[in-house]
C-alpha cells in the first residue's frame, strides 16, 4: 500500500513538471508553432485541401458588366457638343476560373499553370438582357487607324480609301451580346481574313473567342515554398519582365494574385495582373472588421497614375503622357487604342469626365480594393472594378476621322465583388482568436502544474497522517479524546 502511494506521489510530481514545461514552451514558442500550423494548412500540393480550393473556384464568381450607350453619335463633329453616354446594365455573368496544365516542380518548390475561364450569362439575376441595342465606337477601323498612326501619308490614304469604300462609320450599333461575347461580322475583318495575317478573326467582340479557352492570359509559374516567397509570381509566359513599358515598369514581382505570405503589415501588397499587363500595388487604407474578423483594407487609388502624382510611375506613359487616371495598355492589346481606368474615370483627372456627358464617378461604388486577414494573408473581401476606354483621335489623312475630337471613350466596365463565406469567416475567426485561447491554455497548464507540485510537496513533507495508538489487548483503536483523559489521570495519581 505504501509503495502504491509513493508511486502516486511521484506521478503527481511528473505531471506537474510536464504541465509547467508545456505551458512554458507554449508561452515562448507559440508564434513559431502558430505559423507552422498555418503554413501546413495553406500548403499547395496535389493532395492538399488548399490546392483543391485554389484549382477551381466554387461557387462561381459573379461579374456584372456595364456598357456605355452613345446616344448622339451623329454630333461627333459638331463643335462644342460632347458625346452623351448612358450606362446600361448590369449584365450578370457567372465566372468559373480553373487552373489547367498544372505542373509541380518539387525541387524548385514551384507550380506552373494556365487559366481556363468560363462565362455563363445569368439571365435570371441579370437586370438587363443581351438583346439590348447599344451604340458605341466602331473598334475595328479605330484599331487600324491607331496601328498605322505613324505611317506615311500614302499608306494612310490607302487605308482611308478602303474604309470609305466599305461605308465604315465612326460608330456601330449592335446588341449587347454581340459586343461582348457573341461577336459580330465586320467587312474589314472579312477582307483581312484573306490576307496572311495572324490573329485575325471573322468577328469582333470584346470577349469574342475567349470564353472557355485555355491560356488566354498566359502561363504562370508561382512559388509554393512555405516562406516569404509563398504565392510569389516567378515568371509569366516564360519571362521575368515584360516589354510593354520602359525601365522598372516592366518588372514582374509580388504575388500571382491569390496567395500571400503570412503576417501582413499595414503597408502595401503587390501582385502582377495580366489584365493590367503590369505590377499592381495596393496601399493600406484602414483596419476593418468583417463578420467579426479583423482585417486590413488595401486600395488601388494610385494604380493608374502615370507619373503626375508619383514620379516612379512615369515609365508607364509609353510615349505620350496623359493626365493621371488612365493606363495605356495598347502594347499588350495587339497595338489597339486601349486604355484602362476605374469606372466613370473615378479618381482620375477631370480632363476625362469633362470630355463627355453622363459620367458620375462615385466612391465606393467605383473603388478597387482588397481586404485581407493579416495573419494568414487570405483575401476576405475583394472589389475589382475596371473600365476599358478606346482612344478616339483626329487624323486628317483618314477621312472618317477628320475633325473628330480627341476623347478617351468609355466602352464598358466590369464590377466583380467577392465576399467571404460564413464557413471561411468562422475558420478565420478561430485562427484570429487562437492566441487568446492559447493564453487561457497556458494559464490552465501552469495552474495545474503548480497544483500537482504543491500536492506532491504536501504529501511528502506536511500532510502525513497521524498514527493513532491502538488498544493492545483488544486490537481496537483507542479514540484520541479517551486516550488523552486516561493519560491525564495517570499523571495526577
Amino acid at each position: 500500500m505504501r509503495r502504491r502511494k509513493r508511486w502516486v506521489t511521484i506521478c503527481q510530481l511528473i505531471i506537474g513538471v510536464v504541465f509547467i514545461l508545456t505551458g512554458t514552451f507554449l508561452y515562448f514558442q507559440f508564434e513559431w508553432l502558430y505559423d507552422k500550423i498555418l503554413n501546413t494548412a495553406l500548403t499547395i500540393s496535389p493532395t492538399s485541401t488548399a490546392f483543391k480550393v485554389w484549382r477551381k473556384n466554387d461557387p462561381p464568381l459573379i461579374m456584372d458588366i456595364y456598357l456605355f450607350n452613345w446616344t448622339n453619335p451623329e454630333d461627333i463633329r459638331v463643335p462644342g457638343v460632347k458625346p452623351r453616354l448612358q450606362e446600361i446594365g448590369p449584365y450578370r455573368f457567372k465566372e468559373v476560373k480553373e487552373k489547367m496544365n498544372i505542373t509541380f516542380d518539387d525541387a524548385k518548390k514551384t507550380v506552373s499553370y494556365m487559366h481556363r475561364k468560363l462565362y455563363h450569362f445569368d439571365a435570371e439575376n441579370s437586370v438587363r438582357n443581351l438583346s439590348d441595342v447599344i451604340t458605341t465606337l466602331n473598334a475595328v477601323p479605330l484599331a487600324i487607324a491607331y496601328k498605322f498612326r505613324d505611317a506615311n501619308i500614302f499608306v494612310k490614304k490607302g487605308i482611308s480609301f478602303g474604309l470609305s469604300s466599305m461605308g465604315t462609320k465612326v460608330h456601330v450599333t449592335k446588341t449587347a451580346g454581340e459586343i461582348l461575347f457573341d461577336g459580330y461580322k465586320d467587312d474589314i475583318l472579312s477582307a483581312l481574313s484573306w490576307l496572311p495575317i495572324n490573329d485575325v478573326k471573322e468577328k469582333f467582340g470584346i470577349f469574342y473567342g475567349k470564353n472557355g479557352t485555355i491560356g488566354n492570359d498566359g502561363r504562370y509559374v508561382m512559388s509554393v515554398a512555405n516562406d516569404k516567397n509563398f504565392g510569389k509570381l516567378l515568371s509569366w509566359n516564360d519571362r521575368k519582365e515584360t516589354n510593354f513599358y520602359t525601365g522598372q515598369c516592366n518588372s514582374m514581382k509580388g504575388s500571382a494574385g491569390e496567395f500571400y505570405p503570412l503576417n501582413r503589415k499595414r503597408d502595401r501588397i503587390q501582385f502582377y495582373s495580366s489584365e493590367l499587363c503590369r505590377l499592381a500595388t495596393l496601399e493600406y487604407e484602414r483596419d476593418v472588421v468583417i463578420k467579426g474578423v479583423q482585417a486590413y483594407r488595401y486600395t488601388a487609388r494610385n494604380i493608374f497614375d502615370n507619373g503626375t502624382l508619383r514620379k516612379e510611375n512615369a515609365c508607364f506613359c509609353t510615349g505620350e503622357c496623359q493626365p493621371s487616371g488612365v493606363l495605356n495598355v495598347s502594347n499588350c492589346r495587339l497595338n489597339s487604342p486601349s486604355f484602362l481606368s476605374f469606372p466613370h474615370f473615378y479618381n482620375a483627372d477631370p480632363y476625362y469626365t469633362e470630355a463627355v456627358e453622363g459620367l458620375n464617378p462615385n466612391n465606393p461604388k467605383h473603388e478597387f480594393y482588397i481586404t485581407m486577414q493579416p495573419k494568414t494573408g487570405i483575401i476576405m473581401d475583394l472589389s475589382a472594378k475596371m473600365q476599358l476606354n478606346f482612344l478616339l483621335r483626329p487624323d486628317d489623312s483618314i477621312s472618317i476621322y477628320n475633325d473628330v475630337p480627341k476623347i478617351f471613350f468609355p466602352i464598358f466596365y466590369f464590377d466583380q465583388d467577392v465576399r467571404m463565406r460564413d464557413e471561411l469567416a468562422q475558420n478565420l475567426l478561430m485562427i484570429q482568436n487562437l492566441p487568446e485561447y492559447s493564453n487561457y491554455l497556458i494559464m490552465i497548464l501552469m495552474f495545474l502544474g503548480v497544483l500537482n507540485i504543491a500536492w506532491f510537496v504536501c504529501s511528502v513533507f506536511y500532510c502525513r497522517k497521524t498514527k493513532f495508538p491502538q488498544n493492545t489487548q483488544s486490537g481496537e483503536e483507542v479514540p484520541l479524546q479517551e486516550n488523552v483523559i486516561k493519560q491525564g489521570l495517570v499523571l495526577v495519581n
